[in-house]
């Protein structure tokens, strides 16, 4: 006997799968799309914290106008001097220059007042300087010794070097030099033992790291005219006091990353349209490119006009590169679909899934590689 229609009906009603079981398979199926992209945007993570550690420092500038010195001439007048550094503010990156606010102490025996001619070699606007002696005259100490304090505070100069930024390491220095007794008549000998800053000391946006205080030599190829002056009497002792700084990941990580892998994995959304949609794949990576352009010039006005590229640069310089390339993608394919026909469609969002995983795999790469070299 055969089944009856009603019985054949709610057999097929039980072969068909129930509306939400279909929506979890369309989800299902959809979210593959958004895979890739979640695993860059991980992938990024990791590169981020992995060059937190092994970022290269930027090297100490060994400069060949100033050298250490290595050995004290027996007729020199050893000046004792340090320095304890209070407050560093209105760091200008721009004007490579920064205003410090220090304590300054000399000691030393002889006849040669070492404070008379003292000179700060990086100084800017003398007018604007301010030393305020502690004592009238030179104190006199149990040990013979005379001992003078003072309070300086003064705009200095330093060339800052940019080629890291912004993940860049600076060294906000204080140079001393005596501008008339040469090395064999005077050498200032570093305190480094009290010397250093307080420490409650900040530099806003900057992270201090440490500080260093060294005695060099300055020799000049000049006797500036002088004729009575022979060729060893154009070296002079120095003293260099210097607090090294360098900016925090998260500034980089927060300010000036994010908002850049924000737009470009936008453009990147348009890998994940449906073919057809060519207006939309289009104009997402373009307006990415023009929102990346004004990006660009928002940090480029906080730094100097200088002659290289910096790490942001290079970061950029790819990521133009990646957007442009997906714009060429996208109307080269544009063509493939004109027809609609179901291969083609199949053949361009092949062609999608695998661009946007060569996009993931450079940007990770490049990333790796300016972050590590």
């Amino acid at each position: 006997m055969g089944d009856s229609p009603l019985k054949t009906t709610q057999t097929v009603r039980n072969i068909m799968p129930s509306p939400i079981l279909s929506h979890w398979i369309d989800l299902k199926k959809n979210s593959r799309k958004f895979l890739f992209p979640a695993l860059g945007i991980v992938a990024l993570i990791l590169i981020l914290q992995i060059g937190k550690h092994f970022r290269t420092p930027t090297p100490p500038k060994n400069s060949s106008v100033y050298q250490p010195l290595t050995e004290i001439p027996a007729t020199a007048q050893k000046v004792t001097v340090g320095v304890f550094a209070q407050n560093i503010y209105e760091l200008n990156a721009s004007s490579n220059t920064y205003y410090m606010d220090f304590y300054l102490w000399l000691r030393w025996k002889g006849k040669i007042d070492p404070i008379a001619n003292l000179e700060f070699m990086n100084g800017v606007e003398d007018w604007g300087r301010i030393i305020e002696p502690a004592y009238p005259e030179p104190k006199k100490l149990k040990d013979g010794s005379l001992y003078q304090i003072m309070r300086v505070e003064s705009r200095f100069r330093e060339p800052f070097e940019f080629s890291r930024y912004p993940l860049d390491e600076q060294r906000l220095g204080v140079t001393i030099e005596n501008a008339v007794y040469p090395l064999n008549q005077l050498v200032y000998v570093a305190d480094t033992k009290e010397s250093g800053y307080a420490a409650d000391l900040t530099v806003p946006g900057w992270k201090i790291r440490n500080s260093a205080i060294k005695t060099l030599s300055h020799p000049y190829p000049s006797n500036f005219g002088d004729l009575d002056e022979g060729k060893n009497n154009s070296i002079y002792s120095t003293l260099r006091f210097e607090m090294h700084i360098s900016r925090p990941l998260s500034f980089f990580t927060w300010k000036l990353l994010l908002p850049l892998f924000v737009v470009l994995f936008s453009s990147w959304g348009s890998l994940l349209l449906y073919p057809i949609y060519i207006d939309s794949r289009i104009i997402l990576p373009v307006t990415a490119l023009l929102t990346i352009v004004f990006l660009q010039q928002s940090y480029s006005d906080a730094l100097p006009d200088v002659g290289y590229l910096v790490l942001l640069d290079k970061i950029y310089a790819l990521v133009y590169v990646l957007i442009i390339a997906g714009i060429l993608e996208t109307i080269i394919t544009a063509d493939w679909i004109k027809s609609e026909h179901p291969e083609s469609i199949v053949r361009v969002k092949k062609l999608d899934r695998w661009f946007l995983i060569a996009n993931i795999v450079i940007l990770s790469g490049g990333m790796i590689l300016f972050l590590l070299f």
